[in-house]
């Protein structure tokens, strides 16, 4: 239909990085979709109702794709241009299956799919949700509703021939636990096929373990999956593919697990020689000093992101021996075990051999942390220091108010190679961010959140404070660029707007503010008055530079 080709130009053309359509809201969608349409009144409203019937899109300029998202319950398309198009790369399917099976809709569904108009040529993602639902509303036995699943599967690989990564996201309510495990086991093997490369498989399942067919999995490069669903078979289906494997992230309950993960059925460990990316969710048991063998294991010499998401259960220099030093990015709780292991870190980067370039540290955290508390010979204030020292990105995203570790980033070591500060504990006051600036001049962006104005600008008379600051402090940075400011507390949009035109002042290449949402027009007025009116006048060519947009939440 040419209604589908005048969306996806209209989506391309769009100057924005990204741009999301919700066909649900027929209102909205019509508003924005008319315009575009040269057609008749009544085959526009048609065709409009069709759209929004059917799919949700959403256009990526950075991937140039469309994600196309189907109900199957209401598959009757009437857009073969848009399946057809090679923008759609990504096919998302989600199916209330047991309440269609029960009046008849399932069937519909499939011969809908079986028309030759149908189809998606060039998606290389397949995701598919199988809704919540009651077993009563299944209208039908377990057995029945697995072989229903099973030509659903097969239906929607014959639309996407070329998928090389799937997505099962299995959600339910039910007592027949064991019933509902074959079913679910049974849709993932028909998913897989020989093409794909990557598989995600997601499930409130919490009953028998999943137990994937093994034949043909060689060759993943990915997998992924989520809480509730047994471990142990992905862990084996990663040591069948560690020569491929380039990205696990997984959830292990048990040290079996574990064991299945690095020796599968054999006594010699095993070794990821192509593993670059691994995320590790797991329940934290002590370190088993009878696993002699992982003592001399090198499991991940080519690993160069390490995201642990609560607990760790190897021995703390695991992830830092043989080859093990290519490890670049770094995401890791607060707790003990992070300070152990960027202790661990600190001493390998004195030593010249780690290239670690980013650390991402989360979670709860005072000071009654382990990572301030346990280890008196190395205070908070060193670890952070040695840090900023050897790496150029640093996130430290605290869920409690405290400013101990902002005391440690005003007193950065001169030497710090930092050039992105991402801290989002509040920084007591926007003064604050200037003495974060001040501390840290390799600093480029830094994101953050604040308090209030503070008195290191206050203090000083209006009407002298831009000229004051300016013979103290200029130039403040060279380097700083961007200022992102997520939240602010009790802080309007006039300060906010002060305090950026005062950096602008003093740094003379900040060019963008990232604003909390609802800020952008008042701190556009402001910016406006300033720079044709004392004390910012004899700055507006500084101050004109300033780029400013709304942090999406």
């Amino acid at each position: 239909m040419l209604v589908v080709y005048k969306v996806i130009k209209y989506l391309e053309g769009r100057a924005k990085t990204s741009f999301s359509l919700d066909m649900v809201d027929h209102n909205e969608a019509k508003r924005v979709l008319t315009p575009l349409l040269s057609v008749g009144d009544h085959w526009r409203t048609a065709a409009l109702e069709s759209i929004c019937d059917n799919c949700e899109l959403t256009f990526s300029h950075s991937r140039r794709a469309v994600e196309v998202k189907i109900p199957a319950w209401h598959a009757d398309f009437s857009c073969p241009q848009l399946c057809k198009s090679s923008l759609g790369k990504r096919v998302v399917v989600s199916a209330v299956l047991w309440r269609d099976m029960c009046d008849g809709v399932f069937c519909d569904v499939i011969s809908t799919m079986q028309d030759e108009t149908v189809s998606f040529p060039s998606a290389n993602t397949l995701v598919v949700y199988l809704d919540k639902t009651t077993e009563e509303e299944s209208g039908g036995s377990a057995a029945t509703s697995q072989e229903k699943v099973v030509d659903f599967a097969r239906s929607l690989l014959r639309l996407a021939p070329a998928v090389t990564n799937i997505i099962v996201n299995f959600s339910y309510v039910s007592d027949r636990v064991s019933e509902y495990a074959r079913l679910y086991n049974t849709l993932v093997s028909e998913l897989y096929q020989g093409g794909v490369t990557s598989l995600e498989v997601y499930s409130e399942l919490d009953g028998p373990p999943l137990l994937l067919s093994l034949r043909d999995t060689l060759g993943l490069t990915s997998i992924t999956h989520g809480p509730r669903v047994s471990c142990a078979p992905f862990a084996k289906l990663a040591y069948l593919n560690t020569d491929t494997l380039k990205v696990l992230s997984i959830k292990a309950e048990t040290q079996d697990n574990w064991l299945l993960l690095i020796y599968g059925d054999t006594e010699t460990p095993a070794v990821y020689s192509s593993l670059i990316t691994l995320t590790l969710d797991i329940v934290y048991t002590p370190y088993d000093t009878s696993w002699t063998a992982i003592e001399e294991a090198e499991p991940f010499p080519a690993l160069s992101t390490l995201a642990l998401v609560d607990g760790y259960p190897f021995d703390d220099d695991l992830l830092f021996r043989g080859n093990g030093m290519t490890l670049q990015n770094l995401q890791i709780p607060f707790g003990a075990i992070a300070r152990n292991i960027l202790g661990r870190f600190g001493v390998l980067r004195r030593s010249g051999v780690t290239q670690m370039r980013s650390v991402r540290v989360s979670g709860i955290f005072d000071e009654d942390d382990a990572f301030m508390s346990e280890n008196a010979n190395v205070p908070i204030r060193q670890q952070v220091h040695r840090i900023m020292e050897a790496v150029t990105s640093l996130s430290l995203l605290s869920d409690v108010v405290g400013h101990p570790l902002f005391k440690s980033i005003k007193a950065a070591p001169k030497t710090s190679s930092l050039r992105h500060l991402e801290y989002t504990d509040e920084i007591p006051t926007l003064g604050g961010i200037i003495s974060v600036v001040a501390a840290l001049p390799s600093l480029v962006i830094l994101t953050c959140q604040v308090q209030r104005v503070g008195s290191t600008i206050t203090n000083i008379p209006v009407d002298e404070r831009p000229r004051r600051l300016r013979e103290k402090h200029y130039p403040l940075s060279d380097n700083f660029r961007v200022l992102r400011i997520l939240h602010a507390t009790e802080v309007p949009a006039e300060e906010i707007a002060y305090a950026a035109m005062l950096l602008a002042v003093l740094c003379p290449n900040l060019v963008q503010v990232d604003l909390p949402p609802g800020m952008r027009n008042m701190f556009g007025r402001e910016i406006a008055w300033a720079m044709i009116n004392d004390p910012f006048k004899p700055y507006s060519e500084s101050i004109s530079r300033l780029i400013y947009r709304e942090v999406k939440n």
